[in-house]
C-alpha cells in the first residue's frame, strides 16, 4: 500500500480544527488568512537590459475570527465543539 504524503483540509475543516485546538465552545467563527505582498522585477533579458515589474504574495498565517452573528461561511463552535 502506498504511503500517504499529503493531507488537505477545506476551509470549514481547518476552522473546526482550530476551534477544537483552542478549546472554543461558543460563538460564530470564520477563517481568515494573513498575506504578505511584495513587488519585484522578473523576466530579465539575457543581457540584463529588460525586466518586468511583478508582484509576489506570501501566505504568512491563518487565524479564526469571531463574528457577532451567523453568516453563510461561519462555523458555530457550539455545534462542532460542544
Amino acid at each position: 500500500m502506498a504511503e500517504i504524503t499529503q493531507f488537505e483540509y477545506t476551509n470549514k475543516e481547518l476552522t473546526v480544527l482550530m476551534l477544537k485546538d483552542r478549546g472554543i465552545h461558543e460563538g460564530y467563527w470564520h477563517l481568515s488568512v494573513k498575506l504578505g505582498f511584495s513587488a519585484l522585477n522578473l523576466g530579465q533579458s539575457d543581457d540584463g537590459t529588460d525586466a518586468s515589474p511583478a508582484g509576489a504574495v506570501a501566505f504568512t498565517g491563518a487565524r479564526i475570527v469571531r463574528v457577532p452573528e451567523p453568516l453563510p461561511f461561519t462555523i458555530n463552535a457550539a455545534e462542532v465543539n460542544p
